[in-house]
This record gives structure tokens, C-alpha cells and sequence, in this order.
């Protein structure tokens, strides 16, 4: 279940402006399933690194998605990996120095 205030949290500092709050405020379930398929797309089996991809996902995002920071994709990501459909190597706090690919399917299952 989407949790407003936890992400709220979690973004806490990262970009407090008004527009990126509302932004994410007016955000609903079937959004971040469709900004997670976003991220999905942008990766195969080949290691690419996160800050690129997460950059990239960012840039090709719709319009209504457009005051949505850098790092609320980033947190995306991270909740990708935890639920194990993204493999990571490398430190996810340091996006630049990270790779990221799709979990093999017997890691995804």
C-alpha cells in the first residue's frame, strides 16, 4: 500500500520545494507503478550505472511528472531492489558509484 507520509519522510531534505512536495502529494498508487515501470524499461541484464538511469528516467518521465525530484526516483529505485526485481552493486546513497540491472528471473520470482 502507498504510504504518503513515509515517503514524505524519506525525502525529507532531498528537495524541499513547494512544487516537488505537491508533486509528489498528488501522486497515486497506479503513478508510482507506472514511474516503476518507467525505471524497468530503461534496464536490461547489463549493468548500468543508477545515477545515469535514474537521470535518464527523470528526462523521458510524462509532463505531469515533471516537478517530481531527482530523488523520488532514486527512492524508486531502492524500493525496486529491496523487493528484489533489480539487482545492485555497489552503495545506493551514492548513485554515481552504483550499478543497477534486472534481477535474473529465479532472483524475481
Amino acid at each position: 500500500m502507498f504510504n504518503k507520509e513515509g515517503l514524505a519522510a524519506a525525502l525529507a531534505g532531498m528537495d524541499d520545494s513547494p512544487e516537488a512536495r505537491e508533486a509528489i502529494e498528488r501522486l497515486r498508487e497506479s503513478d508510482l507503478v507506472r514511474i516503476d515501470q518507467l525505471i524497468l524499461a530503461s534496464l536490461d541484464r547489463t549493468w548500468k550505472n543508477a545515477g545515469f538511469v535514474t537521470a535518464g528516467v527523470l528526462i523521458a518521465a510524462p509532463d505531469e511528472y515533471e516537478e517530481i525530484p531527482e530523488a523520488f526516483y532514486a527512492l524508486r529505485i531502492r524500493t525496486l531492489a529491496e523487493a528484489s526485481r533489480i539487482e545492485v552493486k555497489g552503495d545506493l546513497d551514492v548513485l554515481k558509484a552504483c550499478e543497477i540491472r534486472l534481477a535474473s528471473p529465479q532472483e524475481a520470482a
